[in-house]
């Protein structure tokens, strides 16, 4: 016989019942997609969030002596061999996180957990895979974002000039930088990632070749063909390498210190490339107009 006190039970809930009834069929399909998401929730560290990756602002908490590669947020110094909260002997920046615990439930172990994980033959498949895709995802970009119709003169110049290798650039790297950003432990090594910004680079190239000579231009010459080919092509590949340090920096700060990446530390490369493909087609368009 039941009394209040059963029908009060946490026991006596719905779903807890001995004749709890099925699944809703309209709430298959979540119910699946949710179980997919928790099963591969440890691939990416947002989902498991740790105490030890908290900015270390707490004014009673003692001061650490940093045992091992350590950068500062702001300029990029080694702080190895200072006391956490020491200011930097660089900037005079305060850093703001600690490492984490060898042995504690952070970033820094689920890095290391992941890396060990992770064979050479898995981070060359992704190296190659991320050349394969960005190569026409920046061209698809390009398309898209610089062949505007109706557009002539100053318009066309400052497209080619400003906006062009702002898009080209950005998304000659950007296959590899959403890996390094969510998952950084797919690229073993630095070649890994070069490959895939330069292998993107190298084949935005041809394609961008193929279209001019073949689409934009039939009619071409032979040192035109010539000039697509070794002078564009070395633009290209020239200012990814340039971009592509920066992104090197962030990949390497995260492997080596165990933090989670930063991509705004390759800004100032990435910036250069831009500057740099900007100059080039400023030359470009200049010498167009000059043989007119």
């Amino acid at each position: 016989m039941s009394t209040a006190k059963d029908r009060d039970s946490v026991f006596n809930e719905p779903h807890l019942r001995p004749d709890a009834g099925s699944l809703d069929p309209s709430e298959s399909k979540a119910e699946r997609a949710l179980s997919k998401g928790a099963a591969g929730s440890g691939e990416r560290y947002e989902n498991a969030p740790s105490v030890y990756d908290e900015p270390d602002f707490l004014p009673d908490r003692p001061a650490e002596l940093i045992d091992q590669d350590w950068s500062c947020s702001a300029c990029g110094y080694n702080l190895r061999g200072l006391q956490t909260g020491h200011p930097c002997p660089e900037c005079g920046h305060r850093e703001l996180y600690r490492p984490a615990p060898r042995e504690s439930p952070s970033y820094r172990q689920w890095l290391t957990c992941r890396i060990e994980r992770t064979s050479q033959r898995k981070a060359w498949t992704v190296a190659i895979a991320a050349a394969l895709l960005g190569g026409p995802w920046a061209a698809v970009a390009a398309l898209f974002g610089t062949l505007q119709g109706g557009l002539a003169g100053t318009s066309m110049l400052l497209l080619a000039i400003v906006f062009a290798p702002v898009i080209e650039e950005t998304m000659k790297i950007a296959a590899a930088a959403v890996v390094v950003e969510v998952r950084p432990y797919l690229f073993r090594r630095l070649e890994q990632l070069q490959t895939a910004t330069i292998g993107s680079a190298l084949l935005f190239a041809v394609i961008e070749n193929i279209l001019y000579l073949y689409v934009y231009a039939p009619n071409h010459t032979a040192e035109y063909a010539l000039w697509r080919w070794t002078v564009c092509v070395a633009m290209h590949v020239g200012c990814t390498v340039l971009a592509t340090r920066g992104l090197a920096v962030v990949w390497q700060r995260s492997i080596q210190e165990g933090r989670p990446p930063r991509l705004g530390l390759g800004f100032r490369a990435l910036l250069t490339a831009i500057v740099l493909h900007a100059a080039y087609n400023a030359a470009a368009a200049g010498f167009a107009i000059l043989l007119r």
